[in-house]
């Protein structure tokens, strides 16, 4: 019996170590900015992390990392004061970044992004109480708020900042049981929204909200243990959530990691990233990869802040059974190209039912299904996107550039 107990736990351990084996670890930050509830974010060709907590108090740092060299780089700090808890996301190539706690009180500003200048502008204040860990999902030209920690407890409301109008707007609010720390990512045209810490639980189930209905339906819940305080992000028409502590507000066994697919309304267990869950990490998606980025573990007194930042390469993964494919499987011309590609398999007579560009970011630009090998890409802006065609069985992606 113990040969046996032996053989599974070596087994388990092979299994986990395959599972982990995934996730490459690069750079690390300075050992100054170990923290948690960091934002992080990608765009164009550079990620950046800003603000956060550490051992010492909240930060107003800011830096960016480039992939290419592997490298982080110092810039100004964020102007409006160090803070913690805070939340943002990231629209039509700016960052939007708010709310949060300095160390005397709760925000509820906004703060806009632009990489072309490096620069931070204010916006509008929300009209509703200052808060904590809110959910914030930037989509459709707007903004959305809401949940989070109030000065006198959980918070449910719900609100829509405009960005062309620099002005809010209250709508219906969540409809379940008021919580702070949830996790939330936009897909489409939808929010999703879910999970979290409320008055006596943390909760595995999960909320989609229509912004053209101002309407909320739930759907599918996680099929593992609530979870509170991780990161989370959308690629390729799915979203994703990372780490984070489980349901009794301690770090899991692994740093779990899961993909949400809207269409079949279901969630999938992908590899964790190495060792325990992480409290409050910070991602972004670069350049196909995601990012997991400091978060301490809470599984220990005092909690112990991790400096291991790992990367994951999401471009490869399906939800189809995919077969060995060689690099050219795809072809591309011309490439890079201006207005028109063409779009070739290798794979002979093979029938391919849709076809998707995703930016380099993961956000889904276009879906269609795939009648002709010829693709109109003017309209893109330059940079590098993805090509995906996919039937039921498999799908092909390769990558090309728009000037």
């Amino acid at each position: 019996m113990k040969k046996c107990l032996v053989v599974i736990i070596v087994i388990c351990c092979f299994v986990h170590m395959g599972l982990a084996q995934d996730w490459v670890q690069v750079s690390s930050l300075p050992a100054s900015y170990q923290t948690d509830h960091t934002f992080g974010f990608a765009l164009g060709d550079k990620g950046y992390v800003v603000a956060g907590r550490t051992n010492s108090g909240v930060k107003s740092d800011f830096y960016s990392y480039d992939a290419l060299d592997d490298e982080w780089t110092k810039l100004d700090d964020f102007p409006g004061g160090p803070r913690g808890f805070s939340i943002g996301d990231t629209w039509d190539g700016k960052a939007y970044f708010g709310f949060g706690v300095d160390e005397f009180e709760r925000k509820n500003d906004l703060w806009v992004f632009d990489p072309l200048n490096e620069t931070w502008t204010e916006l509008a204040s929300c009209p509703c109480a200052p808060r904590t860990h809110p959910a914030m999902v930037a989509i459709g030209g707007k903004v959305y708020v809401g949940l989070g920690g109030g000065e006198f407890g959980n918070l449910g409301d719900w609100w829509a900042y405009d960005i062309e109008l620099n002005t809010w707007e209250e709508l219906a609010d969540f409809p379940a049981a008021e919580r702070h720390h949830p996790f939330q990512f936009g897909i489409g045209d939808f929010v999703y929204v879910g999970f979290g810490h409320g008055d006596g639980f943390i909760s595995r189930r999960w909320y989609q909200y229509d912004p053209l209905n101002d309407s909320w339906a739930e759907v599918a819940s996680i099929p593992a243990e609530g979870r509170v305080a991780g990161t989370q992000f959308s690629f390729n028409g799915k979203g994703y959530i990372l780490s984070g502590d489980g349901q009794d507000h301690r770090s899991m066994e692994s740093g779990e990691f899961w993909s949400y697919d809207p269409a079949i309304d279901s969630w999938e267990e992908l590899p964790p990233h190495p060792d325990f869950s992480r409290w409050a990490p910070a991602s972004f998606v670069l350049n196909g990869e995601v990012y997991l980025i400091n978060g301490p573990n809470t599984d220990v007194s005092p909690i112990q802040y991790r400096d291991e930042i790992y990367k994951f390469d999401l471009v490869g993964m399906s939800d189809v059974d995919e077969r060995d494919t060689p690099e050219n499987a795809l072809i591309i011309t011309p490439n890079p190209a201006e207005y028109t590609i063409r779009v070739e398999s290798s794979f002979g007579d093979t029938l391919w039912n849709s076809i998707k560009i995703v930016d380099i970011n993961g956000r889904l630009i276009k879906t269609e299904k795939f009648t002709q090998p010829s693709i109109n890409v003017s309209f893109l802006p330059a940079g590098i996107y993805f090509i995906e065609l996919a039937n039921d069985e498999q799908k092909v992606t390769s990558k090309f550039s728009k000037l």
